[in-house]
């Protein structure tokens, strides 16, 4: 599979951005796209950034922000926050790993994934509202970029917890060093557009270990990670984004 095929099929694989080329590639070849994720999540933070300008001087600032969110999820076609739920539900209904497993799998929504996708809105919205000046855009862009690279690095440090089944079960575990360093430097290529070198280190670092901690904490629960919990590390990798940035704002560092 050549580069360019690589990343035509992460596009199709990360968003629902009709692209309509067909691309022949075998289960051993698809984690060779993961490379990708950065260059596919800045473009979605490059249109999100985009709906928020739109949105700013015809809404509140809150209502532009929800806009801007709401266009992540619709690009995305809300699959990461989808696994983000579901990550909650399995891990948090008290049951055996296999039963975990299963709810995780299942296409209702129990309580503990309503609640928690619920409280993972809210705290971005309120966040991102009190992030100050333009910094708010690189805010935008930065956290879809980050967090698929999360998503790399969790499949990178991990097994499949359902023994290679799945969409995560192409990818995790089955991505090379020199992977997970070339994403890396494409994080790092388009990140450094839009702040400076130590303030992306700096978020880099941050979301690095707290993706390290939640991939092994999942781990230890189920046995390995799955699309779901990839899912989740993205959505928790875009808070701390988030997050990292308003304190960032206020301080003026």
């Amino acid at each position: 599979m050549d580069e360019i095929k690589a990343f035509i099929l992460s596009l199709q694989f990360m968003t629902r951005i009709p692209v309509n080329v067909q691309i022949d590639v075998s289960k051993n070849d698809f984690h060779r796209m993961v490379k990708y994720f950065p260059f596919v999540g800045g473009l979605i933070g490059t249109v999100v950034s985009l709906m928020f300008y739109a949105s700013k001087n015809i809404f509140p600032r809150e209502i532009a922000i929800t806009i801007a969110l709401a266009s992540s999820y619709i690009l995305t076609g809300a699959m990461h926050i989808d696994g983000f739920a579901d990550t909650f539900d399995g891990l948090f209904s008290n049951r055996s790993r296999d039963r975990m497993l299963e709810i995780m799998r299942d296409s209702r929504l129990g309580t503990n994934g309503v609640l928690a996708l619920v409280f993972l809105i809210i705290l971005k919205i309120l966040f991102l509202t009190d992030i100050n000046g333009n910094l708010i855009y690189s805010t935008l862009i930065l956290m879809p970029l980050i967090g698929r690279f999360s998503i790399i690095l969790a499949a990178y440090a991990s097994k499949s917890a359902r023994g290679g089944e799945g969409l995560g079960g192409l990818i995790i575990g089955k991505i090379s060093i020199v992977e997970l360093i070339l994403s890396l430097l494409f994080t790092s290529f388009v990140g450094m557009i839009f702040v400076h070198f130590t303030v992306l280190l700096k978020l880099l670092v941050i979301s690095s270990i707290v993706t390290y901690l939640i991939t092994k904490y999942i781990s230890m629960r189920i046995g390995g990670m799955t699309g779901d919990t990839l899912g989740a590390v993205n959505e928790f990798a875009e808070l701390v984004i988030a997050v990292s940035m308003y304190f960032l704002s206020i301080t003026k560092v």
